[in-house]
């Protein structure tokens, strides 16, 4: 039977990767076999073999929904002039979830009630996880389509309508950022399978 191999290049801290070759010396093992035993571990717990656990003692984990709202081939985006972290930050509009609230409600309320805009919510597309100053955010976005009314400035200072391609020309909330980084790749694909 014949034995198949690949190769995995990874990024390790250097200091990391010294204090871990010194171990696995001191066991007899080599990087390789070791990563090799860590992949087995993997596929025989269907998971990480170890525990995971939030490292992050006392911050509360926020649960936020946003909507990528789409006007003549444009999406919404807005500054925020909260006296907060993210205080002038552009980001994709949305709200914090109340209790178990259906994401897609959640945005439904935001829009309407805060934004006083109609706009109809579409399918969910991937979420990013930031840690900020006392908390950490979980956002997930939404396509959206917009239906009518102009976007009230409560919370934020202005908003622009702007090219997916040209998200990353704004100074974005972090949490934002990675999300625009997928919604560009994302738009490169479906331009070259045109």
């Amino acid at each position: 039977m014949e034995n198949k191999t690949s190769a995995i290049n990874i990024q390790v801290d250097s200091n990391v990767k010294k204090e871990a070759t010194m171990v696995l010396t001191d066991l007899g093992l080599s990087m390789s076999s070791a990563i090799n035993l860590f992949l087995k571990q993997v596929v025989k717990k269907n998971g990480l073999p170890f525990e995971v656990t939030n490292v992050v003692e006392n911050k509360k984990i926020l649960d936020v929904v946003c909507g990528l709202v789409m006007k003549d081939g444009k999406c919404l985006i807005a500054k925020r002039n909260k006296d907060d972290h993210v205080k002038n930050k552009w980001e994709f509009p949305g709200g914090r979830r109340q209790g178990l609230e259906d994401e897609k409600k959640t945005l439904e309320r935001a829009f309407t009630d805060v934004f006083e805009m109609n706009i109809k919510v579409n399918n969910y597309l991937t979420h990013s996880i930031c840690e900020y100053p006392g908390h950490i955010v979980d956002l997930k976005i939404y396509e959206c389509d917009y239906i009518s009314g102009d976007f009230k400035l409560t919370s934020h200072s202005e908003y622009k309508w702007v090219n997916i391609e040209e998200l990353l020309d704004y100074d974005l909330a972090d949490a934002d950022v990675i999300l625009s980084k997928f919604l560009i790749k994302r738009a490169l694909e479906e331009s070259r399978n045109k």
